[in-house]
């Protein structure tokens, strides 16, 4: 009987076939991965936000004091055309800088100059027009410090906030009339046309802006001129101290302005204008502190009374505390009136006491560009 020669034993170098795997077969997470890749997501969290923290303090420092320097005179002064030294000695030197002198065709304001001089119209021989009905406005509408400013101040802040005031609807649609009577070249000339004052006066009562809106408006500016030309009130700005006087004033004057008489049907003011005496004319400027120079017996009317009458009732009223100018001027007008025109004609009253006028909280641009700017490097590192 044959027997079969036994079977070969395996090969040791041999290996078992490996298994392929599919999509179908489950695959088991290497235990060795996963906290590797923590540990470098961790890193590198790590490493962000300490940089974070390292450069947010660098930018906002950064900010601060370019907006020192961008807010301080050397600034103007380094680059001016007039500056006689070069910008490399300008910007390291910090010591008290001399008011720039005004050039060429440049419209400059003292700060030691006397109150502006109100042109008044060439005494009309006609009757003052009665108030118009719906009449056709310039085009453009005069506006407030419509010639070039002054570059006279002490702050860049102060002087951007005239070129951004100036240039704002909020304000020329609102035409004040407590502005535009010293501080428009435009609506001081046309005085010598009596009916086209007469139209810009309508003007003035007349906006699309309510009234209680432009009061708002006004008193933001105001607030804001504050804040930014506290150095320039500080000291003495005419342009400054003049806008504030004005935008505070504006409610007040805007009434004056735009007071009738019933009988003549005619604005008081243009009667003012019209008459061949100034002395009724220079009551108009009272709340912007210029002074009477002298009262005659024009001034014997009932426009007049009417005004002053009106000009108590405000220095008795919750707001004489910001009618700085009306304040340092009733007093003389009125005793000059009554000892023209009797006792009967002006009151003499004092200024209620009343709390300053709430301020509108101000943010400053750089401050929220500062904040935006680290909130952004941290959200983008957060990211990363």
């Amino acid at each position: 009987m044959f027997t079969p020669p036994p079977s070969p034993l395996p090969s040791k170098s041999s290996k078992l076939p490996e298994l392929e795997m599919t999509n179908d077969t489950p695959t088991r997470a290497n235990p060795s991965a996963s906290p590797a890749h923590s540990y470098q997501s961790k890193q590198k969290y790590t490493l962000t936000l300490r940089w974070t923290i390292i450069l947010v303090p660098i930018i906002l420092i950064a900010i601060a004091v370019s907006t020192r320097f961008l807010i301080h005179p050397t600034a103007f002064h380094a680059f001016s055309p007039t500056s006689t030294q070069g910008w490399t000695k300008s910007l390291v030197d910090w010591s008290l800088h001399e008011r720039h002198e005004p050039t060429g065709n440049i419209l400059h304001l003292p700060r030691t100059s006397p109150s502006p001089f109100i042109k008044r119209s060439t005494p009309s021989a006609t009757p003052a027009p009665t108030v118009p009905l719906n009449p056709t406005l310039p085009t453009p509408f005069p506006q407030p410090y419509d010639t070039t400013l002054s570059s006279n101040f002490s702050t860049t802040s102060c002087y951007n906030f005239f070129l951004n005031m100036t240039q704002t609807d909020p304000l020329r649609s609102c035409r004040p009339f407590s502005l535009l009577l010293t501080h428009s070249q435009a609506f001081i000339e046309v005085q010598d046309d009596i009916n086209a004052t007469n139209t810009e006066i309508w003007g003035t009562c007349n906006t699309a802006i309510s009234q209680s809106q432009c009061d708002l408006n006004m008193a933001w500016f105001a607030s804001s001129l504050r804040s930014s030309c506290a150095t320039d009130l500080s000291d003495q700005n005419l342009l400054a101290v003049n806008a504030l006087i004005g935008l505070q004033a504006f409610d007040l004057m805007r009434d004056a302005a735009c007071s009738v008489d019933p009988v003549a049907n005619a604005y008081c003011y243009i009667e003012a204008v019209a008459s061949s005496d100034a002395s009724s004319y220079y009551f108009y400027q009272l709340p912007l502190g210029l002074t009477v120079p002298k009262v005659t017996s024009g001034a014997c009317n009932s426009c007049t009374k009417s005004l002053m009458s009106m000009y108590s009732v405000a220095l008795g009223s919750a707001n004489a505390t910001s009618l700085t100018g009306l304040q340092a001027t009733y007093g003389d007008a009125a005793t000059k009136l009554d000892s023209v025109c009797g006792s009967s004609y002006a009151q003499s009253t004092t200024v209620a006491s009343s709390s300053a006028p709430p301020s509108v909280k101000l943010t400053s641009v750089g401050g929220v560009w500062a904040a935006l700017l680290a909130v952004g490097v941290l959200s983008t590192s957060m990211s990363s």
